[in-house]
């Protein structure tokens, strides 16, 4: 763990941190707007089901190397808005993001445990879909994490736009790519600033 500051994220965490929006957010969509309207009898939700759930899986995946490299990375400076209650709710939601990812993917891969959906789904074996995921605790609990996932991107992305149009605080520049600077750990110890290095 390093306790460096740079003026952008780590090129890998930023690539990471876009591949995992787009992929939760098309997810979350393919959840919401195409499986929960097509019925477990039709044929075709076999194919859905397959590409959301390894979908889900790579998603783990890549948010276990996220919160590998972030840790192991110098990063900016907690961006913050001059107040402490926001600051806070800030901090909250932004942990509650890849809690409740990682219990969305749980929740998931533990109703395609329960639902035989390593069989119908991955094997082809002919067995037929439950006739609703409703009877499954797990998949209730999986529908409650969908939209309780989708408010916290929601205020994810106002609090990225207030942070860049109103406080102008150049928020977007730190997760994208581009030159990138660093104040090693030993002058922060010492001075708690100084000029700073290139990466």
């Amino acid at each position: 763990m390093t306790s460096a500051l740079a003026s952008r994220y780590q090129p890998v965490l930023v690539a990471l941190h876009w591949l995992l929006a787009l992929m939760i957010i098309g997810l979350l969509c393919l959840g919401f707007f195409v499986l929960a309207n097509m019925p477990n009898a039709d044929p075709k939700k076999l194919d859905i089901l397959m590409w959301h759930m390894a979908g889900g899986m790579f998603v783990l995946t890549l948010m276990i190397l996220r919160v590998i490299v972030r840790i192991w990375s110098a990063r900016p400076a907690t961006a913050t808005t001059s107040s402490a209650p926001l600051d806070r709710l800030a901090s909250i939601a932004h942990h509650s993001l890849y809690v409740i990812v990682i219990l969305l993917i749980a929740s998931g891969y533990s109703t395609g445990i329960i639902a035989g959906l390593n069989r119908s789904v991955f094997q082809r074996n002919g067995e037929p879909l439950p006739d609703t995921f409703a009877v499954f605790p797990t998949f209730r609990v999986h529908a409650v994490l969908a939209t309780l996932l989708a408010i916290l991107i929601a205020g994810h992305i106002a609090a990225a736009l207030y942070h860049q149009f109103v406080l102008k605080d150049g928020l977007f520049r730190r997760m994208w790519f581009g030159e990138r600077t660093i104040v090693p750990a030993e002058k922060i110890e010492r001075s708690g600033h100084g000029p700073l290095r290139r990466a």
